[in-house]
């Protein structure tokens, strides 16, 4: 860890001992004598001249670290004061033409200064030689007489360093080694104002480096300042680097924060609407006002309530006859119908009311279980709103998403083309295999497997079960030539062949019987007890049958040519091993996005109406996500299923709700049915804490964000990085911080803060902007109207504002005093607002 130190100057080398530009020389002797040291005077020598701000034409590109507020920033803070902060931190002194007195002692003036223009002041630097060069009115520009207070030297020092005398040495030689840990900085001590844009410029501060610039001819003086120019409203000055931007709208950071207040969710009406459920049924005559309670995707921190209706008669039917229609087409398909048939084996149209998941459950009615997800998602009124919202998601955008389906699967199209001609050719060779090879007898059959024996698995005898192959058995059979099993014996001795022929003619001459072609093959295979009197019921036939299964041949090659987990889960005693893969698409889009833009009222009910400036704390409501998610995730499946797409009705391809990087549900297929709504969300039923914020600060400074601090004995603490939130941006002014895994009864009881930090950019120095406080605590509750700034809108030295009332010890800054106490004045926290999560909760 380092500490920031701020110093008024640095100079090194021969400018440390320097009087402007002359250098004074001498020359010093000593001389030891019996252990003593003689002293004697210093004999002067000559003075030197060093290089002035007259002789040089300004300093390289690579001397700028870092230009505040950045070039082309569209929306810079106004009560900032542009700064540009120089490697070498001795830069700004390095050409200084002398010295001035201030309080904190003699101070060399900085060589170069650093103005801000605002366009409509001056052009841009107009090219020219040997430098660029603007045109600045001199009522615009700062008095160079009080440059030495805007220019300052910061270093970054261990934490270790504590003594004002160690610091300065590590700061002498960070600037000699040119250290990244040690900077010079200028500051423009003139006041921004909103919605304009800017030039800001380093320029010589005197005149000889003004005339050197222009190219002019010498004569000025280095301790003549560059402005103002006697008879001349404007001055013409070289540009040693120069940049623009822009502020933006009035209002800073801070001050925009203090104006939000926060406000129950009650008090702004947010969280639930009343909707009027009179007429559920358009067609049905109604029996009387009735009104529900709905809530939406956020509500007010603390316990579900259940569902009530103004009339609870008509809650009561309501429920009874939509659990009626729900279930109606079950009991249709389960009903006889005249001729006997079920009513499932025939073309049965049911149409009523969708049932929420029960496609992901298999259910065809609902639960009689008042407390199970299904049965609280298909009856209460504010959990079938939820879903139909989802539903008509789905409708409004189903070319979209299926659009974004099909990208998805096109390898499993792939794949199931693959699968479907390896099932069509297993069904093929299973059907030829039953023509030509079931007729065989056991000789046939090793004959036509002769050029696949050596794969084919057997058992060597009846008794003897170690498994073999066809080859070798074959081989080691008895005078049994391995030719009489192969295909070309079988072709020579074919029926109806030239040698059967042959063969019939001899014995027809000397009488007999002729011989059959497989006789010899049989008759070896029963000595070798393969095979009994039936060669079609012998263990060698059942084998050699068995060695060839089309399916699990099949399975084997696509196995290589369709890499994929599937075959974990089929062996070939299924079914159908080679069926489709059925693989629903994802979609990793947070639906909380798409409710809150379309339907903001439904996400958060009363979100329109609330106020500006304001800060609600809100929960998330697992029920209607959940609901929401089911409904959802059911009419996708449906759109699937009609175009077609390679999948069940099972999955669930939206499991995303709030943006993050988890999803907020697993699969909806293996939700337990027992279990509640909403209980089987990421968060297990718990609702996590958002806090919901409009005002003009989001607008201002969209990046702000928004951390989750544990409080330490009740109160922040002094350092803290804190858990930032998940922001969902409503509108430019309207934003919404979700806090994942910090529910209610964690944020009571670990103290938890909530807490809005200030965007920074980098370092920055200002004043605050609004009225100067009639008594000021600490020099960060200084505003501009407390520094006289007419009329050239710069920050004077005097009149000194007054001195805060809590001074740092042991060194208070002082105004004036010397550069740094006004860099320590100045310079800029980032400011915190706090609220403590358990006095927004009450209690």
């Amino acid at each position: 860890m380092s500490t920031r130190w701020f110093f008024s100057s640095a100079r090194v080398g021969a400018a440390a001992s320097a009087d402007g530009q002359a250098l004074h020389t001498g020359v010093r002797f000593f001389r030891d004598i019996d252990g003593r040291r003689e002293e004697p005077d210093e004999l002067k020598g000559p003075t030197l001249s060093l290089v002035g701000p007259g002789d040089v034409l300004g300093f390289d590109r690579s001397m700028v670290l870092r230009e505040e507020p950045p070039p082309g920033t569209p929306d810079a803070a106004e009560n900032v004061l542009a700064s540009v902060e120089l490697a070498h931190a001795d830069l700004p002194w390095l050409l200084s033409p002398g010295k001035v007195p201030t309080d904190g002692g003699p101070t060399p003036q900085p060589w170069i200064a650093l103005i801000v223009l605002a366009e409509d002041e001056a052009a841009p630097p107009r090219p020219a030689h040997p430098l660029p060069i603007l045109t600045a009115p001199v009522a615009a520009l700062p008095p160079l007489a009080e440059r030495w207070a805007w220019a300052h030297v910061e270093a970054r020092l261990p934490d270790d360093v504590t003594d004002v005398d160690s610091a300065r040495r590590l700061v002498e030689q960070g600037t000699r080694n040119h250290s990244a840990g040690v900077v010079g900085r200028l500051l423009c001590p003139r006041r921004l104002a909103p919605d304009r844009g800017w030039i800001a410029a380093v320029v010589p501060a005197t005149a000889a480096g003004r005339d050197a610039g222009l190219n002019a001819a010498a004569g000025a003086a280095a301790t003549v300042d560059a402005w103002p120019v006697p008879g001349r409203d404007t001055v013409d000055l070289p540009v040693y680097h120069w940049w623009t931007f822009r502020t933006g709208r009035a209002g800073t950071f801070e001050e925009l924060a203090r104006r939000l207040r926060f406000r129950p969710a009650a008090e702004s009406g947010l969280g639930t609407r009343t909707i009027d459920v009179g007429l559920p049924w358009p067609a049905e005559e109604p029996a009387g006002p009735a009104t529900a309670v709905m809530d939406g995707a956020l509500r007010a921190p603390g316990p579900t309530p259940l569902e009530t209706w103004s009339d609870p008669a008509a809650q009561d039917r309501f429920r009874a006859l939509i659990r009626e229609r729900v279930d109606a087409p079950a009991r249709l398909r389960a009903e006889p119908v005249p001729d006997g048939e079920p009513a499932e084996d025939q073309d049965v149209v049911a149409v009523a009311p969708p049932l929420y998941g029960t496609h992901h459950t298999g259910e065809q009615t609902v639960p009689t279980e008042p407390e199970t997800w299904l049965s609280t998602l298909n009856v209460e009124v504010r959990r079938r709103v939820a879903a139909a919202l989802g539903c008509r998601y789905v409708q409004l955008e189903q070319e979209f998403l299926m659009a974004r389906a099909w990208e998805q699967v096109g390898e499993i199209r792939q794949a199931n083309r693959l699968l479907a001609a390896g099932e069509l050719a297993a069904v093929a060779a299973e059907r030829a295999q039953r023509k030509h090879l079931d007729p065989l007898d056991a000789a046939g059959l090793v004959t036509v497997m002769a050029p696949v024996s050596g794969r084919v698995p057997v058992s060597a005898t009846q008794q003897d079960t170690e498994p073999t192959t066809l080859a070798t058995l074959l081989a080691a059979a008895p005078d049994l030539p391995a030719a009489v099993a192969g295909t070309s014996f079988a072709r020579l001795t074919r029926a109806n062949g030239a040698l059967a022929r042959r063969a019939e003619r001899i014995t027809a001459e000397v009488g007999g019987e002729p011989p059959q072609a497989g006789s010899f093959l049989t008759g070896k295979l029963k000595a070798m007890n393969m095979i009994g009197e039936d060669e079609r019921k012998g263990v060698l036939h059942g084998e050699l049958r068995a060695g060839m299964p089309p399916v699990r041949l099949q399975v084997l090659r696509l196995t290589d040519r369709i890499p994929a987990d599937i075959w974990a889960q089929r062996t070939e005693d299924d079914d159908r091993p080679l069926r489709p893969i059925m693989a629903h698409p994802k979609f990793t889009v947070p639906i909380a996005e798409e409710l809150l833009a379309r339907w903001p009222e439904w996400a958060l009910p009363g979100i329109g109406a609330m106020p500006g400036d304001s800060v609600t704390l809100l929960e998330t409501n697992p029920q209607f996500i959940a609901a929401l998610l089911v409904g959802l995730n059911h009419e996708f499946n449906r759109e699937l299923l009609w175009r077609e797409f390679p999948t069940d009705q099972r999955g669930t391809p939206f499991a995303r709700f709030w943006p993050g990087d988890d999803a907020d549900v697993e699969e909806i297929a293996l939700w337990p049915l027992d279990a509640p709504l909403g209980s089987q969300l990421r968060t297990g039923g718990a609702g996590d804490l958002a806090m919901l914020v409009r005002g003009d600060l989001l607008r201002r400074f969209p990046g702000t964000a928004l951390h989750a601090v544990r409080g330490v004995d009740g109160e922040l603490p002094q350092a803290f990085d804190g858990v930032p939130a998940t922001s969902l941006a409503l509108d430019e002014s309207t934003v919404l911080y979700l806090f994942a895994d910090l529910d209610e009864e964690r944020a009571r009881t670990e103290d938890w803060f909530f807490v809005f930090r200030e965007p920074m950019r980098g370092t920055q120095f200002g004043f605050d902007t609004g009225s100067q406080p009639a008594v000021m605590e600490t020099w960060a509750d200084l505003t501009w109207q407390g520094i006289g700034v007419e009329p050239t809108r710069c920050a004077q030295l005097g009149p000194k504002p007054g001195t805060p009332t809590r001074l740092t010890r042991p060194d208070p800054p002082v105004w004036a005093r010397d550069a740094a106490d006004m860099a320590r004045i100045a310079f800029q926290q980032p400011f915190q607002l706090a609220f403590r999560a358990a006095t927004l909760l009450g209690g």
